[in-house]
């Protein structure tokens, strides 16, 4: 009998969760806009930008949001109208979180729920493309690999094809592994913000949770974790890369790859114990400081390496991929102030002239959204945010990073 009840209360729990996903998810934006824009305000990055003309633009894009929200708003939109305004301010550590999705990839991860899933309103109410995904297939397969535009592959999970929707672009799914998402329905919406840089909304699945990114580049047919099958991830670090590795890589030449310089417990003790290990070990003409996929932290786990290779002049050779960030782009650029110093690879990416210390999330009147406000203030980098630090030598796609980086010290000798 236990058993029987406690299986209808899990079929009730669900047939609810799906009943509720039948009706547009709504807030008070009006509300949710007031509050981030008093939150935005408080941050170190809004006070050392916001003067002039570019307070003007704020107000003038508040004053524009304002007229927009409404009482009840899809979150969907309402999330869109908040990141619009954040967005004034370049601060890529800053961002605002969906905190309440209707419906979660757990969820619908057993068959009974996806069938439910399936046929709530929310699901087959999500916007889909105009075209058929045949059609989109072989507009799309003509697109240059240089082209935005194309057929991606997210991490074997299912294929979107990016179309130009007016000024903006449209990511429809084309086939799907994805028990959340089914061909035709939009999954990404992107919007251009500079020079190959665009700005991202997707969800997990339909009604799932949103996330807005800001400020990808797209490079080498990728953009984000979307891949077109011709990208050549060579360049990239692998996937079982350890975060802390030191190499002897030729007579004259050392290896360091530091993957981060986080602060939780689990790097503190790698970096301590790597510290000790190599610090005396740094002993060649040159030293190639891998920092591919180095999202930064507390420059304390950088500046003692830092402190080694000026000692003991060592020539220096820095490699950074777009997935450089924070703390990684800062000591890339303190290396590069040594006068035997040369930056190679690609450009970082560009969230270097602020940081939270305390990483709080205030969460928003409704609770369906949070923001990550930040306080610290490193403004002096500020014309490397969003733009990245810009290396003297482009590395080619075509071949290993670390390869070509040894033929360039070869040349140089």
């Amino acid at each position: 009998m236990k058993t029987l009840i406690t299986l209808s209360i899990a079929v009730f729990f669900l047939f609810s969760t799906f009943a509720k996903a039948q009706s547009t998810q709504t807030c008070n934006c009006v509300e949710e806009l007031s509050f981030i824009n008093k939150q935005i305000k408080e941050m170190t990055s809004f006070k050392k930008q916001m003067k002039g003309n570019k307070l003007s633009e704020y107000t003038t894009t508040l004053n524009q949001l304002e007229r927009e929200v409404t009482t009840q708003m899809s979150v969907t939109d309402c999330f869109s109208k908040l990141n619009a305004l954040l967005s004034v301010i370049k601060d890529k550590h800053a961002h605002i979180r969906h905190m309440k999705p209707v419906i979660t990839s757990e969820i619908v991860d057993q068959d009974v729920e996806l069938e439910l899933f399936r046929e709530s309103e929310l699901f087959k109410n999500h916007p889909k493309s105009n075209m058929s995904v045949e059609e989109l297939t072989a507009e799309l397969s003509a697109k240059s690999f240089e082209s935005l535009e194309g057929i991606y592959e997210k991490k074997e999970s299912m294929t979107v094809g990016i179309i130009k929707k007016g000024d903006a672009y449209e990511g429809v799914v084309l086939t799907s592994n994805n028990k959340g998402w089914i061909p035709g329905q939009i999954a990404y919406r992107i919007t251009p913000n500079g020079e190959n840089m665009y700005d991202v909304l997707t969800s997990d699945i339909p009604g799932g949770k949103l996330r807005y990114v800001r400020g990808l580049l797209y490079s080498n047919g990728r953009l984000w974790h979307l891949k077109k099958e011709a990208t050549n991830v060579i360049s990239e670090v692998k996937e079982d890369q350890i975060d802390w590795e030191f190499k002897q890589l030729t007579p004259d030449t050392q290896y360091v790859y530091m993957g981060t310089f986080s602060n939780n417990s689990k790097n503190v003790a790698a970096f301590n114990k790597f510290y000790e290990e190599t610090k005396d070990k740094f002993t060649a003409k040159n030293i190639i400081v891998d920092l591919r996929d180095n999202s930064g932290g507390n420059s304390k786990y950088s500046d003692p390496f830092y402190k080694i290779f000026k000692k003991n002049k060592m020539n220096v050779y820095v490699v950074t991929n777009f997935w450089c960030g924070s703390n990684g782009e800062q000591f890339t650029l303190k290396l590069k102030g040594l006068k035997n110093a040369k930056h190679l690879g690609q450009r970082t990416y560009g969230a270097l002239a602020y940081g939270s210390n305390y990483g709080n999330l205030i969460n928003s009147p409704s609770g369906q959204f949070a923001i990550y406000p930040t306080d610290m203030n490193f403004h002096k980098f500020i014309n490397y945010e969003y733009v990245g630090v810009q290396p003297e030598i482009k590395l080619s796609f075509d071949k290993d990073w670390i390869t070509q980086t040894l033929d360039i010290i070869e040349n140089n000798n």
